[in-house]
């Protein structure tokens, strides 16, 4: 497959003569350029098939206007549909947003927080990968000013903000659901046992237990890294 090249303002530029910023103002209709000039300019883009980067229009101004989000995978119904909800609100006030996985990896959530930094987004939204346990790269952006919300997965809760259900509430409904629909013994299954998220569904569970006077069996208490 050949590599499609994009038609820049540098080769509008050439074809016309002039210079790039004389192109790009001669796109915006700008007043300081002739009529016929504009003309030109416009019917060239059309015929070459040009398309304004928007990235790289943003970058220019100083004034990204984009928000980079990390997650653990986009393959499960939970992140994909954080993942719908995020860009619809993004597009509807004029952001554009850069999708990352971290595909459970501390590494690879370090890596991509380090390009969304150099890449200038505006702020960024993250859910910590199941092998985090140094949130040093995550307290870094309160230094440089860089706004971050947490989500599902947190960390440093004094320090940023951070979106999360009430797991323990949650998961002590659901032991207590199965428990009055005549369950005996009722398994907890969660993800790694350092994550907030799963301490606190892991309290809600063993406090239904407590509250009914059900002994705790540790064999049926499971806590570590989840495979997808």
């Amino acid at each position: 497959m050949k590599n499609r090249k994009h038609t820049s303002l540098k080769d509008l530029a050439q074809a016309l003569g002039v210079s790039i910023p004389t192109v790009s103002r001669a796109l915006k209709d700008s007043p300081e350029i002739s009529r016929e000039l504009c003309a030109k300019a416009k019917a060239l883009a059309k015929e070459m098939n040009y398309r304004p980067n928007p990235f790289a229009m943003s970058l220019r101004k100083n004034a990204p206007r984009i928000i980079g989000v990390i997650v653990p995978d986009i393959v499960t119904h939970f992140f994909a549909s954080i993942l719908n909800g995020i860009e619809n609100m993004a597009i509807a006030n004029g952001y554009f947003v850069i999708i990352t996985t971290s595909h459970e990896s501390y590494e690879h959530e370090k890596r991509n927080i380090e390009n969304l930094v150099n890449m200038r987004v505006e702020g960024i939204i993250a859910c910590l990968s199941q092998e985090t346990t140094d949130f040093s790269h995550i307290s870094a952006l309160k230094d440089i000013n860089m706004p971050l919300i947490l989500f599902d997965r947190v960390c440093l809760t004094d320090q940023f903000s951070s979106v999360i259900a009430d797991g323990a509430q949650s998961a002590q409904m659901a032991t207590q659901h199965l428990l009055d629909n005549g369950s005996k013994r009722v398994a907890f299954i969660g993800g790694a046992n350092h994550l907030d998220i799963v301490k606190r569904r892991k309290h809600g569970y063993l406090e239904a237990l407590r509250e009914n006077r059900i002994p705790i069996e540790k064999e049926l208490v499971v806590c570590r890294k989840i495979d997808y």
